[in-house]
Formats: structure tokens, sequence, C-alpha cells
């Protein structure tokens, strides 16, 4: 029987800048054209969206703008790129691959307080969502995220790989209340945990996570040939349309949410590295109009990250995290 949390679409986008690889420079937001068609997309098939946005992002006259136009159907949340957001130490700047547990506790703290005032001013009121870049959260973050009202967070999920591998793996793949020390333990921060989703296309019991992504990528790689192991990511950018839908399917099953992810320069061809042609975002569209569909025509309902984490800590009728 499906869980609480079955059939609940969460679509999320990290607003940042187009990908410096393909676009030849760095700080482009030529893919914000790519927004607009995005949104009447999700408008037309009931989708509330959450976007996320960087520092650089909600600077950027066109965001705001757009920000300002859909604040009325959507969320706007935090994404942190802390190499961005001030205070930038010399040894930062231009460090596109900077994650937040490298920058030190104080100065994070600091750029944490700035994204969110920001991103504030751009759209017109305090975010209560937020990201880390990279997917890369912790414990440091969580408590500064709830002095400053985030509510949702969600860079997390058990299936998610960082530069670290799979340091998530013990963590929920339902929402859950972050613990202030230890980002896979439910606890008591005042932040709920919403998991980022990939999902296993067949059953595979949780108890051998662990021992899949201990395994050398060899043998994952001859486990996924036999359809033993296919792990399949809830991301337009790294999935066919039917995977994305075989996602969904498993979420239900599973009773969590299916959560989304999105970068916004996907959204408009030859700013970033998966979408390089007018082909290829037609196709991405595509596989986005298959998702919300079969959303649809099954009755999901679409929530954004912060309606989650109220239903959590509300004890309505999806707060139990399973």
């Amino acid at each position: 029987m499906a869980g609480r949390w079955a059939r609940q679409l969460v679509v999320t986008v990290a607003v940042e800048a187009d990908d410096p690889a393909v676009v030849g420079r760095t700080g482009s937001y030529r893919s914000l054209a790519g927004l607009a068609r995005f949104h009447e997309l999700c408008r037309r098939s009931g989708v509330r969206p959450t976007y996320l946005l960087t520092w650089s992002a909600a600077s950027e006259g066109g965001c705001v703008e757009f920000a300002r136009s859909a604040a009325g159907e959507a969320e706007f949340g935090a994404h942190l790129h802390p190499e961005e957001v001030p205070p930038v130490a010399e040894s930062e700047r231009g460090q596109h691959t900077l994650r937040p547990r490298d920058v030190e506790p104080e100065r994070l703290r600091a750029k944490l307080g700035h994204l969110v005032d920001r991103v504030a001013e751009a759209v017109g009121r305090r975010p209560t969502s937020y990201r880390a870049g990279f997917l890369d959260l912790t414990a440091a973050q969580v408590s500064a995220l709830a002095e400053l009202g985030i509510e949702a967070d969600s860079s997390l999920g058990p299936l998610e790989k960082t530069r670290e591998g799979y340091p998530y793996v013990s963590a929920p793949m339902a929402p859950y209340p972050l613990d202030g020390a230890d980002v896979c333990r439910p606890g008591a921060s005042g932040v709920v945990e919403v998991p980022v989703t990939s999902a296993f296309r067949r059953p595979f019991p949780r108890v051998f996570f662990g021992a899949y992504f201990a395994v050398p990528g060899v043998v994952r790689g001859a486990l996924r040939r036999v359809g033993g192991a296919e792990l399949l990511r809830f991301r337009p950018a790294m999935a066919s349309g039917a995977e994305l839908v075989a996602v969904c399917e498993r979420t239900e099953r599973l009773g969590v949410p299916a959560v989304m992810s999105i970068h916004s320069n996907e959204l408009s061809a030859g700013t970033s590295r998966p979408v390089r042609t007018e082909g290829e975002s037609a196709a991405y569209f595509g596989r986005l109009e298959q998702v919300f569909a079969h959303a649809q025509e099954r009755g999901w309902a679409s929530r954004t990250l912060t309606e989650v984490a109220r239903d959590l800590r509300g004890g309505g009728p999806h707060a139990e995290a399973g």
C-alpha cells in the first residue's frame, strides 16, 4: 500500500549561471531565456516549482524580473555557491567547485545570511527553502539555516553522489527533520530535509545500499547490465522520459515524494553540456511533459519544498517521515 508521501511531485530548479565550459565565459545568464518557457509548461501542467536562486542569479536583472512576476505561482529559495557570496576570501575567488564544507565556519554563516538577504531583496519575500551547492550540506549550515528562518532543505539523498562518494547512504528517503549534529539522522533542528530523488528501477533492499556502493564500479556496471541494480536519477538531464516515469512509479510504491532536480542552464539550448542544441532542448522539454502528464493523469499533488516541510511539522496528512 502506498505511503502517505506517495504521489507528491516536487520540482526544484537551481537557478545559476550558464556553464562556462559551454558558453566560454563566467557569469553569463543567457539561459534565463528558458525560464519563461519552463514556467509556462509548469503553469499548464498544474506544477508549482521551487526555484533556488544563487547570489549571482538574485543579482541578475532578468532573474529578478522573472521572480517578481512568478512569485505567486512558485516558491523562491536560496542556493549556495560560496565562492560568489560575500565575504569572499582571496583564496575563494574563481573557485567554481568550492564546497560549503571548504569555507571557514564563521565566514560560511555570514555568507548564508547575505545570500538569504539578497534573495529576499530580489523576490520581495524571505526565502524559506535552500539547497547547498554540490549537495554539500553540513551540520554547520543546518544551525545557521534554522536561525535564518529556512524551513526546508533539499540537498541530501541516500543515493546521491558527491566528491566523497555516497556519504548520505544512511539518510532517510522520505522527508525528515534534520539533526543539528548529523545530517543523515532525524532530529530537532527545525529544518526539514526533503531528499533529492534517485531510485533503483526494481525493488532493492535498503539494507544493501551501503554494500552496493562499496563494491568496485565495474561490479555495479555488471549488475546494471543484467538488470540486478539499475540506479535511475530523477533528473531530466540524466534520464529518458521512460526512466523518469519509472522513478515516479518507484516512489509511489516506496511511499516517498518524487523530488526532481533541474539546473536552469538546461532550459535553454547551448548553455549547458546536456542541452547543447535546439533538438536536445526539444527532447528535454518533451521528457518534462511526459513526467508532468503522468502526474496529472494519476492525480498527483504538486508541492513546493516549504509546503512539504510544513506538512511534516504540522502533523497533517503527509506528516509521516517513513
